[in-house]
């Protein structure tokens, strides 16, 4: 069963920024007699907001007949939230026909072929000729694309930022560097993003002047959407703000003391 959270959730199958999925393939223990089990994990994201995923681990559990006659799909709904049952559909069904998932299994089952033991090698070769003959026809990769302009913060373990720097400070003012994971939101994929940001704080008068650099491509459609609208993101993100103000709290530098106390108060009224 689904958790029992009585809001559904929007879940989406997270995919790099060329529209390609990434899991793992385990061989388990047979579950039963007649079929070959394996673990099958991947990641996807659940919306908390219209602007934010949490990532979520995503399992299932695939089953292959030892005399090639068919193939089982059973998910660990453990750490699922309630979602919209056909957007699980949709996800279960983009993983089973994936190319990295066939080669995955395929590649399961070759190392089963060279086993000691007979009855296991004629299994497996009748396993992997059920995979063959039921190959997916027609479209089973995608590429990117311009149909996605929902813009989503997407957080692992309730960081929305990683690979965050010490807080350095020069003649020109406070510099952090960071690393932030963009998500554009498909019918039932995100299009995933690792983006490296850097942020410029100085004083300006009575203001706080600041500006932010990102490491992107402006002739790729989803580069130039995130560079017009992180900037005003950032800003308006009231966790993103507190842990950069932490990082320069963290910073003890006698040669820029009076500067940094500055900084410090005036990027602190502006939270």
């Amino acid at each position: 069963m689904l958790n029992s959270d009585a809001k559904q959730s929007t879940l989406y199958l997270a995919v790099d920024d060329m529209m390609q999925i990434h899991l793992s393939v385990k061989k388990i223990r047979d579950l039963n007699n007649d079929e070959f089990s394996f673990a099958v994990r991947t990641f996807c994201y659940a919306e908390q907001d219209e602007e934010f995923a949490q990532n979520v681990l995503f399992k299932l559990i695939i089953g292959i007949n030892k005399q090639g006659q068919g193939m089982t799909i059973a998910v660990d709904l453990v750490n699922i939230p309630t979602v919209f049952p056909l957007q699980l559909k949709n996800i279960i069904e983009h993983i089973q026909k994936s190319p990295a998932l066939l080669e995955s299994l395929y590649n399961q089952l070759s190392y089963l072929q060279a086993s000691d033991e007979e009855e296991k090698r004629i299994q497996a070769q009748h396993a992997k000729a059920f995979l063959l003959d039921n190959l997916t026809k027609g479209i089973t990769s995608f590429t990117t694309n311009r149909q996605a302009t929902e813009m989503a913060w997407l957080t692992n373990q309730n960081q929305q930022i990683s690979n965050i720097s010490p807080f350095l400070l020069d003649e020109k003012g406070g510099h952090i560097q960071f690393t932030v994971q963009i998500g554009f939101k498909h019918p039932y994929l995100m299009q995933c993003y690792e983006v490296d940001c850097m942020m410029h704080m100085f004083n300006e008068g009575e203001k706080l002047g600041y500006y932010f650099e990102l490491y992107l491509d402006q002739e790729n459609f989803h580069h130039q959407l995130m560079y017009e609208k992180l900037p005003d993101q950032f800003m308006d993100n009231k966790a993103f703000l507190q842990q950069i103000l932490t990082q320069m709290k963290k910073r003890n530098e006698e040669q820029y003391d009076d500067y940094l106390h500055d900084l410090i108060e005036k990027f602190t009224s502006s939270i």
